[in-house]
């Protein structure tokens, strides 16, 4: 019984590290690059809301100054996610010539392997990781593990509270599963 209960309170408080961690981050400092993860387009290849709203945040933080690039994304078909998030991005003004697309990820772990190897090949090593708050955590984490050196930086969108508890309980149970993630 004390057993159970010890694990249910550590549970509990990795799950409250989730929600703090993309909730709290700290000032962001200058990088080389921001990298926006993907998430779904909608049947017309419009962004989804909550593509758009990392969209968003990201050409924000470029006109801030905060990183000359902005590497999108994420895979898909018939158009990939990274492909109609440059198009949005270059409407709220980041120059064509700022975007960098990875287009073959389908998964986080991807997003950051495949974005980790175009960073590398390009001689950089540090990022500012856009993508929603509730997924820093795990996000971040991935970034780290192929040796990028990331900063979170959460694109918030309106949720009622049970969407984002079913999505915190969505990545705590992904972090679990992958305990090397944990940090």
């Amino acid at each position: 019984m004390i057993g159970a209960l010890a694990a249910l309170a550590l549970v509990g408080a990795l799950g409250l590290r989730i929600h703090w961690f993309g909730r709290h981050a700290s000032a962001l400092r200058p990088a080389s690059v921001i990298v926006v993860l993907g998430a779904r387009t909608l049947p017309d290849g419009s962004p989804s809301p909550a593509l758009l709203g990392r969209i968003e945040h990201a050409a924000s933080l470029h006109r801030r100054g905060l990183a000359p690039l902005v590497l999108f994304s994420g895979g898909g078909s018939p158009v990939t996610e990274a492909r109609v998030a440059s198009i949005a991005a270059r409407v709220l003004g980041v120059p064509e010539a700022c975007c960098v697309l990875e287009e073959r990820s389908r998964s986080t772990h991807e997003n950051a392997r495949f974005s980790a190897a175009l960073l590398r090949d390009r001689g950089v090593s540090d990022a500012i990781v856009v993508t929603d708050d509730f997924h820093l955590y795990r996000a971040v984490a991935h970034f780290r593990r192929f040796g990028v050196v990331a900063q979170p930086a959460p694109a918030r969108r309106s949720l009622t509270a049970s969407a984002r508890v079913r999505w915190t309980l969505r990545e705590l149970l992904a972090v679990i599963r992958r305990p090397w993630l944990l940090h």
